[in-house]
């Protein structure tokens, strides 16, 4: 049976559904240099085109950890941020930013929940959530996931970690789909 299965690919844009709590993170002071429209800008590229209020809150969270850990001049120079206003999509980044990026995400969410999230999203509820998560948590430690998400902000789809994630996905779906 042909089992539907998000790409790894349309995750990083769904990851706006985060369901981490942002209470944890940082006071919301992004420093005085800092347009409020680029911050609210970051809110909205994370949060994605029809947020719920959690997706608006952690993309809040989202851009006060980013804006914390970068320079608004490197986020120029990525191209994030482009004529003083973020740009409509996240280009791909460098290495050492895709770190930062993936640090700030994921102060902010749990990546296998949203995964996990999406999934059961995309196959319209067919996907038992509690069992792709466990099946995911099984199958990936925190260094995988970690560099395969680094690996899809850069753009490396060819790496082992984005292929163990990307089977992984497919996997679990199988497994947690009970038709």
């Amino acid at each position: 049976m042909l089992r539907t299965v998000l790409p790894v690919a349309l995750l990083v844009p769904l990851l706006a559904a985060c369901s981490g709590s942002s209470e944890d993170g940082p006071s919301g002071d992004s420093g005085p240099s800092v347009d409020p429209e680029v911050r609210s800008g970051l809110a909205a590229l994370y949060a994605g085109d029809h947020p719920g209020e959690q997706d608006t809150r952690n993309g809040e969270c989202f851009a006060d950890e980013l804006l914390d850990r970068v320079d608004l001049r490197d986020l120029e120079a990525a191209g994030v941020v482009v004529d003083g206003a973020v740009a409509p999509t996240s280009p791909e980044l460098e290495p050492e930013l895709a770190e930062v990026w993936v640090d700030a995400m994921f102060s902010c969410m749990d990546f296998i929940d949203e995964s996990a999230r999406a999934q059961v999203a995309f196959t319209k509820g067919e996907v038992d959530w509690e069992q792709y998560a466990a099946c995911l948590r099984e199958d990936l430690d925190d260094d995988t996931v970690r560099s395969a998400v680094v690996g899809m902000l850069t753009g490396t789809w060819d790496s082992p970690d984005v292929a163990a994630l990307t089977r992984a996905q497919a996997d679990c779906s199988t497994e947690a789909n009970p038709g």
